[in-house]
């Protein structure tokens, strides 16, 4: 029977993997809009966003400093072998040199980049985009967050409920157990009734504990999604919702709108740009480098005599000659990567195009397979009310009715897992069209 309720509600793609002996619970129950809220503000992976979102803005800000001149101190000291001049001759009929083994200098050095073939202003636009994908990882993280939060959430709701068909289920054949040991012991049911029934009970109570322990699993899941010890298990308040949101038009069109406004698209198209300026970065190398430079202070001999106030002013010119291909290998590599990041921005909006339409497709599915449980619910439940009447009167057998409780009982399972199916296909679908913060807290 597990087999067969895995198979109809998709219940054994849980994590079933932590242990949950000795758990404590959060006795506060969380609404989503909580779970949510505490998420995007204490998630480490969200923490992590942030603080590289921090430091894209000061990359930024230092590659803009490279535009502005610098200016550095410098002093040092020397002693040299030989005394060597300190003051050179200044012309004919002058004071003669001062010689010193003795050499101290200090002063400023000033220097302004005037061309680079545009390198730094690239590397301004990199910085910029770089900065903007940091945001964008920022977003779709949140994004998937709330996501993941939600189906959690959902999760733990669908379990809860399930939980309370089979604890209904495991209620009524315990009573109808008792029945049958009444009747035992008036002669009229055989032992062989008693052991089947015992043998049904054994199996509900077991599919019971397997429900209980993977909701607390999910539970654990959830506090770990909130940035919380998994060992305190969080509760949760909200109940499932069977309404299908109405869903837009999905020509060509609208699609593409909607792919667009995926952060994780945007990401990747400014990934494409930013492989586009490392392209531009790399053949400005192949152009000279001009720099306006100077330097001024004071130089002395031994014991800081015969000082002399030094300066220099000028402009520096720098052009690659000859490395071996090495610039030219650069911009043929940063070009292929170039391609590939474009490539990368069409498979990936392909593949949201197609998660978008997976979505609207499982949406659909899980709404005929909640209109066809209700049904087969109904009519479950009355086909095990007439076979347990039948058993008692003697006109029906046990096992006639042990199958029409399971039943039953599958026929909740199976709403059950498809009114989780659905909720989170409305999930999956937002997040693929990027409106899942529009959607938060909705059926929660």
């Amino acid at each position: 029977m597990i087999k067969k309720i895995c198979h109809y509600t998709g219940f054994c793609l849980l994590l079933l993997f932590l242990p949950i002996s000795g758990m404590a619970a959060d006795l506060h129950p969380l609404t989503l809009q909580e779970a949510i809220a505490i998420a995007l503000r204490d998630n480490p992976l969200i923490k992590a966003r942030g603080a590289e979102v921090t430091g894209a803005v000061e990359g930024k800000k230092a590659s803009k400093g490279d535009l502005l001149p610098r200016l550095d101190a410098y002093a040092g000291y020397q002693r040299t072998s030989d005394p060597m001049v300190v003051v050179p001759i200044k012309g004919f009929n002058t004071t003669p040199p001062t010689f010193s083994r003795d050499h101290y200098q200090a002063g400023m050095t000033f220097s302004l980049p005037l061309y680079e073939g545009g390198r730094r202003w690239t590397r301004i636009t990199a910085a910029e985009l770089s900065k903007a994908i940091a945001d964008q990882e920022l977003t779709f993280s949140r994004q998937e967050t709330i996501a993941n939060v939600t189906n959690t959430f959902k999760q733990i709701l669908s379990l809860r409920e399930l939980e309370t068909a089979q604890q209904q289920s495991l209620d009524a054949l315990k009573k109808a157990r008792k029945d049958v040991s009444r009747r035992l012991e008036l002669g009229r049911a055989a032992p062989v009734d008693l052991m089947k029934m015992d043998a049904q009970v054994a199996r509900e109570e077991q599919d019971l504990i397997h429900t209980r322990e993977a909701a607390a699993r999910s539970r654990q899941l959830l506090a770990a999604l909130l940035g919380r010890n998994p060992a305190v298990l969080p509760a949760v308040a909200g109940k499932l919702s069977t309404n299908v949101p109405p869903l837009p038009e999905a020509d060509e069109e609208t699609l593409a709108a909607m792919v667009e406004k995926r952060p994780d698209i945007q990401k990747t198209s400014r990934e494409v740009e930013l492989a586009a300026a490392n392209v531009k970065l790399q053949r400005g190398y192949h152009f000279p480098d001009v720099a306006l430079t100077g330097d001024y202070g004071q130089r002395a001999g031994s014991g800081l005599n015969d000082s002399e106030e030094v300066w220099t002013a000028g402009v520096n010119v720098r052009f690659n000659v000859f490395n071996g291909g090495i610039i030219s290998a650069h911009v043929r590599q940063a070009e292929a990567k170039l391609a590939a990041a474009r490539e990368r921005l069409r498979q990936q909006k392909l593949a949201a195009m197609t998660e978008i339409q997976q979505a609207r497709s499982r949406m659909r599915e899980a709404d005929g397979k909640i209109a066809m449980a209700l049904k087969t619910i109904q009519s479950a439940r009355e086909s095990y009310r007439i076979e347990e009447l039948k058993y008692r009167t003697g006109a029906g057998t046990i096992t006639d009715s042990l199958l029409a409780q399971a039943a039953w009982f599958q026929a909740e399972a199976l709403k059950a897992g498809a009114v989780y199916e659905l909720e989170k296909a409305v999930v999956d679908y937002r997040l693929a069209t990027g409106t899942i913060e529009e959607g938060i807290g909705e059926n929660g």
